[in-house]
């Protein structure tokens, strides 16, 4: 199955959690995400194939964590820094993407390099 990761109502979602899974290390890097969708329901995703992920978090603040927005992007600089660092050791990455989210209530910031995601639980709750 083939999913947009753009085409998901990010807006407005709230970030109930964020892990990054090291169990093993270099073998399988991952990082889980779960949201709470603003028409209720949550999902849960996880990002395989990880080479790096940068998180600016502004802790401290008394707010929930809406996102703002998240996309795809293929061409940010630190993906393409990831790319040539490994280009030598022979890793071909260009499937290599960024998921960026930015925070509209703490103005946090992630960004996630990794080759793939996967969904592993969607719900929604449907309004009456």
């Amino acid at each position: 199955m083939n999913v947009d990761f753009d085409s998901f109502p990010w807006h407005d979602a709230e970030l109930k959690e964020l892990l990054v899974d090291r169990r093993e290390a270099g073998e399988r890097d991952e990082v889980h995400l779960r949201v709470e969708w603003p028409q209720g329901g949550e999902a849960t995703f996880v990002f395989h194939d990880c080479y790096a992920m940068i998180a600016n978090m502004n802790f401290g603040i008394i707010a929930t964590e809406r996102i703002g927005s998240a996309r795809m992007i293929d061409d940010d600089q630190d993906l393409i820094s990831i790319r040539e660092r490994w280009r030598p050791s022979g890793a071909s990455l260009e499937d290599l993407r960024c998921y960026h989210f930015e925070m509209s209530s703490t103005g946090s910031d992630v960004r996630v390099y990794a080759q793939r995601f996967k969904v592993l639980s969607f719900e929604t709750v449907s309004s009456p």
